[in-house]
């Protein structure tokens, strides 16, 4: 009888399998062929079109396996956060619903071959989002849950022999039912995106599924493997288990049992007396080899990688072998900017020793389980993983009655994904939490799950943030807190939460230019116990290639939109700490720096190490010292160094340590008015598994001299008397070598000219600016409040233009009072500004600007802005480099002096915005490439070198006679100040910079980097001030301490030429 009005499998909670295996710990056995590679593939706009018949060519294309359709020419990729492309009404999938027919022929390999024949299965890593399968003609079942593996048996549906064709076809429908629970924040990606195998189990016996648990005793030494094997034996068969190190030598003699004809399982507990033990720090694997043997032959040998290691909720914290751990994490997605989550082994390898070379020791893989190959290689160079199920309903927030989570009929589907997380990964060591998945509300399918985990692996906590108070969670697990919530929830001390550890699932978005206050984070979770870490959102920007437009045959890092894909969440999916190829960005950089697990503080004259592993010692590693004067004409001068094993003291985990004074080693040397810093950096001794020899993790810079006399050079020559003359409206200043137009009526410097070198662009001279291109975490904030008050539109209104020149000094001086505000608005500044020519090669700009009226509370940024001739391609400069640094991200930036080409400058952002700032600067320079053009510094109210840097009656002579009354040995004084302890301005040391090609306007206005046109000649930013950068794309502001805060701004900036 015909069934009648029965839905699809594909739009039904209760069916999310048919005929499929349960499931196992991840192995391929001995015998297994890979199917992968080019398939016949066609594709219909639904599942209700009529297949194609098997050889009717035009129908039928070609596909790589693995692989995503959208990426092969067939349909478009999607990008939502969390909104579903399609009516939410579940379970009902679209009736738009692109299908994808794939096929391809196999044969079973002639060398296949042991007595008694084996059982075929066909192994399907990853298919979104559903899919059936046929072999030669017959369904053999139906699949569904995109990042979790199927198994089929096909057994008696192949024929077996090389020489026979065997022809596999599988349907894949981009919606199903399942989708509604795979509303991840990623690209909507379909089609057989993770490998295809064939695999053969002798029929004689074979283990079908094991989980090997490692116990410690109380005091963490003693060991105890404790197995389970489930088992097919039709024969009477011998299993064995051995164990060996990693060199491949026995450890314990082979453990065998003899087991019975029908036999179905096998538990047994092996002593293994004080094994190394595995952490993240130091991970120790050994090799098991199981062994299924019968009538003198052996059936099956499975190799397993082990560690030995204790997970357990002990005093409220989550402790490994006995020990509290600190998280230094990160979220990672599978994603490659041209396969989508069709990524290359070798990718994923890429990523984890990108993470090791950048001291993060954790993972969490959202928000599904990743590919197998990532908890394999983290079992090896060592990373704590938090094992994510394949689940996420967050676009159900759209209507909560019909939540997933609180019903029942969903429960097996959420089960389901739960037993295929824990079933295929529960033998490795490095997955100490196994977490319920991602932003799915909660209900009691949370519990159900939670539950099952708990009875079935009693060695992993559970982790879901979702359930408040956290009943189905053994953490307090939270996303995207302030510092001040974080701290709220360390103190709570009352209930059944405050015996868990907390941990941030989610915090420090790194969307665009950002995170900021990482620092901050990190000092919080030194400081409060139950605070164990957390793991930045997220490792990298899920840009995918897309060839432009233009016709040019280039390609581009698109996002949301840029496939006409609606609705869509733009350029929300590029938020990493590495770009869409996966390589450092400045956020890993800054991390890196943050997460460093050995601090040094200077107190008084001796510097202390602390070593932040939880495990190992700093045995092992060796660091450099080197004390450095930074000369006013710009040279480092390297005083004295050393290198040292820390072989030689004390360094056990937790423990802090005095490495002794470096003081006494510039005693000897001259000492001058230069800045002399300390720099020490901590370096491996020897090869790690993952990065070479002489790999440099931890590093700090102590400044020793005092900042308010370090010599800034002798005042410049005076300036001959000019010949002023006003032509057309426009004041000309002139000399011999000197040449400037200023623009009264604008109130700029239209040209500027030394001995024929042209300083600045024509009719581009310094400006008074408050403006930046808003970065992804200014946008739902920040950027709201200054385009509200309209600081993008300011605009100067000229109150009055004098000059003078001043024979006593020999110096000519310009004065300019302006009201400077935004259209429509009636706040602003009273703003003086005075151009002081103290020498033919001079100019410093004095600023001052007094707010007025109700103006909003917080600024971009203030400084002055000019562009130089289009030749200025070299910038060198003493601060914090190499790479950008702000406010609230500059923990990376290390003193010296720095050169880089201007195009080496910028950060070319998926969604171009604020970028390239170089903060704590002491000078500039922005020359051509014969190294003539301007240097630029900037001082304030009360600075020593006031001196030279704002016009000033006392002659030279009085200025040589006020240094040389105090010695150099009178005028040291010697300080410790880490960059760490300058915060806040006034008193922030140096200033802002930036140079690019491109103008805020520029940024502001594209889309996409290829869309910066740009101008002639180089943007040229003098910031007294810069706004921080927080990560409000996605959680807190800027925190009000790196906030640019409405006030009185008081400035000068001194330009010069050089090279000339």
């Amino acid at each position: 009888m015909e069934k009648v009005n029965v839905p699809p499998d594909y739009m039904t909670e209760h069916v999310f399998c048919r005929n499929r295996l349960p499931p196992r710990a991840y192995f391929l056995p001995a015998q297994h062929l890979l199917l992968s590679g080019r398939w016949r593939f066609h594709y219909a706009s639904s599942p209700l079109e009529p297949d194609p018949p098997p050889h009717k060519e035009n129908a039928w294309g070609l596909i790589d396996v693995p692989g995503h359709w959208q990426l092969q020419g067939y349909g478009h990729p999607h990008y939502t956060n969390f909104d579903y492309p399609f009516p939410a009404h579940p379970p009902y999938p679209p009736s738009d619903n692109p299908t994808g027919l794939y096929e391809t022929d196999f044969s079973i390999p002639a060398h296949w071959t042991i007595d008694g024949g084996f059982t075929y299965r066909l192994r399907f890593e990853g298919v979104d989002s559903a899919y059936h399968v046929w072999v030669n003609g017959k369904e053999v079942g139906y699949g569904q849950g995109s990042r979790n593996a199927s198994e089929f048996d096909i057994t008696d549906v192949v024929r077996a022999g090389e020489k026979q064709k065997n022809t596999l076809r599988v349907k894949v429908y981009q919606w199903s039912d399942g989708s509604y629970i795979e509303d991840q924040d990623m690209w909507w990606l379909s089609g057989i995106f993770r490998d295809v195998s064939l695999l053969a189990f002798p029929k004689k016996g074979h283990v079908e599924d094991f989980f090997v648990r490692t116990q410690l005793d109380e005091h963490y030494k003693g060991a105890t493997l404790d197995i389970s094997c489930w088992l097919q034996v039709s024969v009477s068969a011998t299993i064995t288990f051995q164990l060996f190190d990693a060199t491949g030598h026995k450890v314990l003699k082979p453990h065998s049992w003899d087991l019975a004809s029908g036999a179905s399982s096998h538990n047994c507990e092996i002593d293994v007396p004080d094994p190394s033990k595995w952490t993240a720090e130091h991970p120790t694997l050994y090799r098991l080899s199981i062994t299924l043997s019968a009538e003198g032959h052996t059936l099956q040998k499975i190799m397993q990688d082990v560690g030995f290691r204790k997970v357990e909720l002990k005093e409220g914290l989550l402790q490994v072998n006995g020990r509290p751990i600190m998280f230094r994490g990160v979220n990672r997605h599978d994603h490659h900017p041209r396969y989508g989550r069709a990524v290359p082994i070798d990718f994923i390898k890429h990523d984890l020793l990108l993470m090791k070379q950048h001291n993060v020791n954790a993972v969490r893989t959202s928000h599904y389980p990743n590919h197998p190959a990532l908890v394999a290689f983290a079992n090896e160079i060592g990373l704590w993983v938090m094992d994510e199920a394949d689940l996420e309903c967050h676009g159900m927030g759209v209507d909560g009655s019909q939540v997933m989570s609180d019903h029942l009929s969903w429960q097996g589907a959420y089960l389901d994904r739960m037993h295929q997380l824990v079933g295929r990964d529960k033998n490795n060591p490095s997955v100490i939490i196994w977490s319920l998945g991602n932003e799915s509300m909660y209900g009691q399918n949370h519990m159900a799950m939670y539950q099952w985990s708990k009875s079935f692996d009693t060695t992993r906590l559970v982790h879901y943030e979702g359930c408040r108070p956290y009943v189905c969670s053994d953490i307090c697990s939270s996303m995207y807190n302030g510092i001040d919530d974080l701290v709220n929830l360390a103190n709570v001390t009352q209930g059944r939460d405050s015996e868990k550890p907390v941990l941030i699932q989610e915090y420090g978005h790194a969307m665009g230019n950002g995170p900021g206050a990482l620092k901050e984070y990190q000092e919080t979770f030194y400081k409060y116990r139950r605070l164990q870490g957390g793991f930045i959102w997220e490792w990298a920007n899920h840009g995918l290639l897309k060839k432009r437009d233009d016709g040019s045959g280039k390609s581009f890092y698109a996002y949301g939109g840029d496939f006409g894909d609606e609705p869509n969440d733009k350029n929300f999916v590029c938020d990493g700490l590495c770009t869409s190829d996966h390589l450092p960005g400045p956020g890993l950089i800054e991390l890196k720096k943050v997460y460093q697990p050995i601090t040094v503080t200077m107190k008084e004259d001796t510097v202390l190490v602390r070593n932040r592993f939880d495990f190992v010692s700093l045995a092992g590693l060796q660091y450099t010292w080197t004390i450095s004067h930074f000369s006013p004409s710009g040279e480092e001068q390297e005083l004295v160094s050393g290198t040292e094993n820390l072989d030689t003291f004390s360094t056990e985990a937790g423990t802090e340590f005095s490495i002794g004074s470096f003081t006494s080693h510039i005693t000897n040397f001259h000492r001058t008015h230069q800045e002399t810093w300390l720099k020490l950096s901590f370096r491996s001794q020897s090869k790690l598994r993952w990065a070479e020899y002489g790999h440099e993790i931890a590093w700090a810079e102590f400044r020793l001299d005092n900042n308010e006399k370090a010599f800034r050079g002798l005042p410049p020559p005076s300036l001959p008397p000019p010949r002023i003359s006003e032509i057309g409206g426009v004041l000309r200043i002139t000399t011999s070598n000197l040449a400037m137009a200023f623009d009264p009526i604008q109130a700029k410097i239209l040209t500027w000219s030394y001995r024929g070198i042209d300083l600045i662009s024509e009719d581009a001279g310094p400006k008074l600016t408050f403006w930046r291109a808003p970065t992804d975490n200014d946008k739902p904030r920040a950027a709201n409040v200054w385009r509200g008050w309209r600081v993008h539109m300011m605009t100067e209104e000229v109150r009055s233009v004098d000059h003078h020149y001043f024979e006593e000094s020999g110096s000519f001086e310009i004065i300019v009072k302006s009201w400077l505000a935004p259209k429509v608005l009636a706040w602003g500044f009273e703003t003086t500004t005075t151009y002081t020519i103290p020498s033919e090669g001079k100019v410093s700009i004095h600023v001052h600007a007094s707010p007025q009226r109700n103006t909003p509370s917080i600024l971009p940024r203030v400084g002055l802005e000019m562009m130089l001739p289009e030749d200025r391609t070299s910038v060198q400069w003493f601060g914090l480099g190499p790479g950008q640094t702000y406010r609230d991200m500059k923990e990376a930036g290390k003193i010296g002096i720095w050169k880089r080409d201007v195009d080496e400058m910028m950060v070319d952002y998926d969604m171009p915005q604020e970028n390239g700032n170089r903060t704590e600067t002491r000078w500039v320079k922005v020359t051509d490439e014969r190294g003539i053009g301007m240097k630029a510094t900037l001082h304030r109210p009360g600075d020593a070198q006031a001196v030279s840097t704002q016009h000033s009656r006392a002659s030279s002579a009085d200025t040589q006679s006020q240094l040389s009354n105090k010695s150099s040995l009178e005028s040291w004084d010697m300080v410790h100040r880490p960059k760490e302890q300058a915060s806040g301005r006034p008193g922030r040391p140096g200033f802002d910079f930036a140079v690019s090609k491109y103008t805020a306007e520029d940024l502001d206005q594209a889309q996409h980097p290829y869309e910066l046109k740009g101008s002639k000649g180089v943007n040229f930013r003098i910031d007294d001030d810069h706004h921080g950068l927080g990560s409000a794309s996605c959680g807190p502001d800027t925190l009000e301490q790196h906030q640019l805060r409405m006030r009185e701004f008081d400035f000068t900036v001194t330009l010069e030429a050089t090279g000339v």
